[in-house]
């Protein structure tokens, strides 16, 4: 069987400490015919010291210094200008791939000429170890879009020509959240997005990245990129109902999108008669989520109410039992708990 070229675009910026392990997984994937794309933006630190040293010679490496440190938008545009396959592969330098990530996406790809995007599972590591899953299939993952980037970005592999056809490229005015940005005009060009439901990238925490940082010994999102995603959030909101509908309640919608949480029962109740109209107005107006996505989402906002009253009481559970139909479905033991603890006026 033929093997396509692989182009996999590395943006690095002091990542001396880590650079080795990455570059190392790439050159011991299963797949062969690969081209390695360093795009280094502007490191200060000995992380292009290393690559000169250790990898140069090698011929599917081919390393780009930047004269001016711009950000990872405009360093995997030049990475996707300079790249010659018919896929492109993502990896962070600080990360890393299993050794069948590149063999396994390939024969996704190439067996489903219609997918735009593949993904997978990721693993965190370092200072917070964990499985992170994601929507499999495109039906599902065009819904996820209204919450948050709904794949993992630095594991993806794209089709060049869907790219270059539809001229996208990275938003390079954006620092934070251009990941999420890019997908929604993917899936605006007609694009389809899928996930390998296995854990082939590994991702590092350090706490000093554009995702997450490190506070008082907790790894908390940060709020820079939590408050640009939230934009991003409304514009898509907008494909279901825009700011001049009646429909239109930043409050409800804030709710809604687990921006905040509905303190108020008698909020609640008018969030849930609200949710509901929201759910009929999509399937009158021909909109492009799922309702059932919708009536799952608006529920978890309802277990939100919930979760957050720290004195349980039987008022409490009075209201939960009243809102019961309407409210996401705690697992059987924790919902004991929770009745438990409403009926003895425990905190929650």
């Amino acid at each position: 069987m033929d093997q396509p070229l692989v182009s996999i675009i590395v943006p690095t910026y002091n990542v001396e400490k880590y650079i080795e392990t990455g570059i190392d997984s790439l050159l011991n994937q299963t797949y062969s015919n690969l081209e390695i794309l360093i795009v280094d933006d502007l490191s200060t630190d000995r992380t292009v010291d290393i690559i000169k040293h250790k990898y140069l010679e090698n011929r599917k490496i081919n390393l780009i210094q930047k004269l001016k440190n711009t950000g990872p938008a405009n360093t995997r545009n030049i990475g996707i200008t300079q790249a010659k396959g018919k896929y492109i592969a993502l990896l962070d330098g600080d990360d890393y791939y299993e050794k069948d990530k590149i063999a396994k996406q390939v024969q996704w790809m190439e067996s489903n000429p219609d997918v735009t995007v593949c993904s997978t599972f990721l693993k965190t590591f370092e200072l917070e170890e964990k499985v992170i899953k994601f929507s499999l299939f495109h039906s599902e993952i065009k819904d996820q879009v209204l919450l948050g980037c709904p794949i993992a970005h630095p594991a993806s592999m794209f089709r060049v020509t869907f790219l270059k056809e539809n001229n996208l490229w990275y938003n390079e005015n954006l620092r934070f959240s251009e990941d999420y940005e890019f997908f929604i005009r993917i899936l605006e060009k007609g694009g389809k997005l899928m996930t390998i439901p296995e854990v082939l990238y590994n991702y590092r925490i350090t706490g000093n990245q554009a995702s997450f940082k490190k506070n008082k010994n907790k790894i908390i999102k940060n709020k820079n990129q939590e408050e640009i995603s939230k934009y991003f959030h409304y514009k898509v909101l907008n494909k279901l109902v825009e700011e001049n509908s009646e429909l239109y309640n930043q409050k409800w919608i804030d709710a809604l999108l687990v921006h905040q949480v509905l303190r108020n029962f008698n909020d609640l109740k008018a969030f849930i008669i609200w949710a509901k109209k929201i759910i009929k107005y999509n399937e009158e107006k021909g909109c492009p989520f799922n309702s059932k996505f919708l009536e799952k989402t608006y529920k978890r906002s309802v277990l939100g109410y919930f979760l957050a009253q720290k004195q349980l009481s039987w008022k409490v559970l009075y209201q939960y039992i009243l809102t019961y139909p309407y409210c996401a479905k705690l697992n059987l033991n924790y919902q004991m708990k929770y009745i438990i603890k409403s009926l003895l006026f425990l905190k929650h």
